[in-house]
């Protein structure tokens, strides 16, 4: 891995016509001088369009494979923690209110003595060190905060900057020999923790020096799916634990309370909270402390680098039913010095659901049968989609499969209503298919449209039925209609005021999400990227089609909120409310409120902002209305929720309809919008200005949905990749005291809070680039400057000047020594 420098990239566009010919070939870029090809003698070779794709894949597949080499040499080389550090306790709170999980990560590092190592340097005992670490974390959350405990009680807190700035100031405390910390998110899940840990006091060694310690909190906004809310607990930091590793975990809901606490694995469901894990055994004491309230704890001692220990452990709390009016706050009382509130809104009215059952579907599987599909993605489609027409209702549902590549529809399956003769059937096709061609999307969609709209007719199904277009892709358009922003616009036009449901599963990096994503948020559907690699791709498919599409009890949902237009009338006067005179909320910034399907099993959640001056002092109730068809027909809700409640000390059995307890709502709203608008970005990304949401009145390019996004999150103080990093900040309550060789004679002690401002830090290289191969870092002079461990320089750096000190440890793959000067 080494020895990778600049992966050779060649990008070839062709046309899509059945015979090569001069013109097909439009340009064939190399970028490395060393890899030339002559786009003659690749005309010749290709003679036949299927060598070329054969050719092009072969290709992607080896650049892919490269650049993903290099980037886990990257990580790989972030995550040496060489022998400076040692990481002596872990401890892992997590605290879940309501859907709110906030999870605290407490970290105590310590140099090693100077006895338990055989490179003892000037350098590593008297300069800081640059401790680097991989930390993983779920999918979803979002860091907020990062505090460095030093010594004498000197403590270092953060802010989140624009990712850009972060590594600037962190690059300019690293270089003049302060104790700092970043956080950098490598992706969704993959964050590089960077710490600089600073040098001993004076005339003492390692083991007498104060610890340093980290404390990392993140919080992660959970859905109800199936009936259960999951979650993920980072119990492994991925390095050796010299003392101590705890978990503890605590869920409470004061509306619903918890019915059941389940800490498992995803290989193994045995209905208790003792499992093998991967030869490793992870016993959680599980404790239901109140019908509200479950606790679970986890401990071990001398963790080794090479423990099974999974890095993360799945989970799930399983809540009881919601009232039926659903919980609604603003909290008035909390933010009353705040000019904006926020407000919350769950909504599932379980009782009404379970008497009127769930809706018909007729669902048309659309199945991408081109040769970039061969091999595991169509066989894991084949897997996925007879665990999906299993699920089907029978004699109520009803469904088509139609495959697709050159053309819009190669073979057409169907529509059949299901039963147990019809679901065989349709299986045995799917297993009977094999690659061809390429890939025609716009055909493919306005065909699934088609089919979707006329299966009512074609098999005289229910009028009430749902129709659900599934589309399994990993391709971008390469045949017929290839122009993105014209695909969605067809498919729009196509699909006349969102009737047709579009939901699209994008394996693998090399599908067109941003295209999907544009057409599923036009058409009232959402996207799934299939993260190929793990194992679990067969599940990730059949997860989002039971907690998505199983069974669908409500759609077209709309919701909307209104204020008493005089102000005066309470809840406590239903027929006073019914005939007050209402005006509508009109709220500063709002998550959806609008949704095309709800799933058994879920819940509805708008998260918005609201002027503290729209709300009048008098106004005594907020009215939400929602509108959905049922199995039953058209159904209007109208619930009030009481406004003064938060005024009379909480007081919730003054109202039938408690306000839903929230901790942190400014940081959940901005989890929920922060998602929309990057999903927003994506799809302008792919259409342009041709962007039309259709259950949201947001409008901008795909610039001004990210910029409103990071602002977003550096207000809310969320880390979030390809945004914003978290970097601490100088405490001017520190005192800061150098360590001279005048103190020392003289019989000084230093008490060091952060290494001194000697003017001669020895970190002045360039940050490693996250989305790079974390080369190109340049060493610069030092004098008991910094020492980097536990991620040693990255691969191409070229080592500095060293004045009285070593750089410690081996110069990394590829580095290029520097000069040593008075010391060894």
């Amino acid at each position: 891995l080494s020895r990778i420098r600049e992966p050779t990239i060649i990008h070839i566009l062709s046309s899509n016509r059945t015979t090569a010919s001069t013109s097909d070939i439009e340009s064939i870029e190399t970028i490395d001088d060393s890899s030339e090809i002559s786009s003659h003698s690749f005309r010749q070779q290709t003679k036949q369009i299927q060598k070329m794709r054969f050719f092009n894949s072969l290709i992607t597949i080896m650049t892919m494979a490269v650049c993903h080499l290099v980037i886990l040499a990257a990580m790989v080389a972030a995550e040496d923690t060489s022998n400076l550090v040692d990481l002596t306790h872990y401890h892992v709170t997590t605290d879940v209110q309501s859907r709110l999980l906030k999870t605290t990560i407490d970290m105590t590092f310590r140099r090693r003595d100077d006895n338990t190592t055989t490179t003892n340097t000037t350098a590593q005992l008297c300069g800081p060190v640059i401790h680097t670490m991989t930390l993983q974390l779920p999918r979803l959350a979002r860091v907020q905060s990062l505090e460095m405990d030093l010594s004498n009680d000197c403590t270092l807190d953060s802010q989140v900057q624009g990712l850009e700035q972060a590594k600037d100031t962190f690059e300019n405390m690293a270089s003049e020999g302060k104790s700092a910390a970043i956080l950098t998110a490598w992706d969704m899940s993959n964050y590089k923790l960077q710490i600089v840990i600073p040098p001993p006091p004076a005339n003492s060694t390692a083991m007498e020096q104060e610890p340093t310690k980290v404390k990392l909190t993140y919080t992660e906004l959970l859905v109800q799916k199936n009936h259960q809310v999951s979650f993920q607990l980072p119990v492994n930091p991925g390095m050796a634990v010299s003392d101590s590793l705890e978990v503890d975990f605590t869920v409470q809901d004061e509306n619903a309370g918890i019915l059941e606490l389940n800490l498992k694995d995803a290989a193994e469901d045995t209905g208790n909270f003792r499992r093998k894990l991967s030869n490793h055994q992870l016993a959680f004491d599980v404790t239901l402390a109140n019908p509200k309230r479950a606790i679970a704890h986890f401990q071990e001692s001398n963790l080794t680098e090479d423990s099974s220990l999974p890095r993360l452990v799945r989970g799930f709390f399983r809540p009881a039913p919601l009232p039926e009016a659903g919980v609604l706050t603003i909290p008035l009382l909390e933010e009353e010095t705040k000019e904006e509130v926020c407000l919350t809104h769950v909504f599932n009215p379980s009782d009404f659901l379970a008497t009127a059952g769930s809706l018909p579907k007729n669902m048309v599987f659309v199945i991408d049968i081109s040769g970039s599909m061969s091999g595991d993605r169509l066989e894991n489609a084949k897997v996925a989609f007879a665990s999906m027409v299993s699920l089907l209702q029978d004699n109520t549902d009803a469904f088509a499969v139609q495959t697709f590549s050159s053309l819009g529809t190669e073979t057409l399956w169907g529509p059949a209503v299901a039963n147990p003769s019809t679901k065989q059937e349709a299986t045995s096709f799917v297993q009977s298919l094999h690659t061809t061609g390429s890939t025609n999307l716009h055909d493919a969609y306005l065909d699934g449209i088609k089919h979707a709209k006329s299966m009512a007719s074609d098999i005289d199904s229910s009028s009430a039925a749902v129709p659900i277009l599934v589309v399994l892709s990993d391709g971008e358009a390469s045949e017929g209609i290839t122009n993105r922003a014209a695909i969605a616009k067809n498919v729009r036009e196509a699909n006349t005021e969102g009737q047709v449901k579009i939901f699209s599963l994008a394996f693998g990096s090399s599908a067109d999400v941003d295209l999907l994503t544009g057409i599923a948020l036009q058409n009232g559907g959402k996207v799934l990227q299939i993260f190929e690699g793990f194992d679990d791709t067969v599940q990730q498919m059949e997860d989002f089609y039971q907690q998505e599409l199983e069974q669908i009890v409500l759609s077209d949902i709309g919701i909307s909120y209104f204020l008493p237009e005089d102000g005066s009338v309470g809840v406590a006067s239903a027929n006073a409310a019914a005939a007050a005179s209402l005006l509508p909320l009109s709220m500063l910034d709002a998550t959806t409120s609008r949704f095309p399907v709800l799933a058994d099993g879920s819940e509805l959640v708008i998260r918005g902002k609201v002027a503290r001056s729209d709300l009048p002092a008098d106004s005594s109730f907020l009215q939400a209305s929602i509108s959905a068809l049922s199995a039953v027909g058209n159904q209007d809700w109208s619930h009030q929720y009481d406004l003064s409640l938060p005024h009379l000390d909480n007081d919730s059995s003054a109202n039938a309809n408690p306000p839903l307890i929230v901790n942190d709502c400014e940081q959940a709203f901005a989890h929920a919008r922060i998602e929309e608008l990057l999903d927003y970005r994506n799809a302008a990304r792919a259409l342009g200005g041709d962007l039309t949401i259709s259950t949201s009145s947001s409008t901008g390019t795909a610039a001004s949905f990210e910029e409103q996004a990071r602002k977003m999150a550096i207000d809310a103080q969320l880390v979030w990749p390809g945004l914003t990093a978290l970097i601490t900040v100088e405490n001017p309550a520190c005192q800061q005291v150098l360590q001279q060789a005048e103190q020392e004679s003289e019989g000084k002690e230093s008490q060091v809070c952060y290494s001194g401002e000697s003017g001669s830090g020895g970190y002045d290289g360039d940050f490693a680039d996250d989305e790079a191969s974390g080369g190109g870092a340049t060493g610069g002079q030092a004098t008991g400057g910094p020492t980097f461990g536990g991620g040693a320089p990255p691969s191409g750096a070229t080592g500095g000047q060293t004045t009285g000190g070593q750089a410690s440890g081996a110069p990394p793959p590829g580095a290029t020594g520097g000069q040593t000067t008075g010391g060894q």
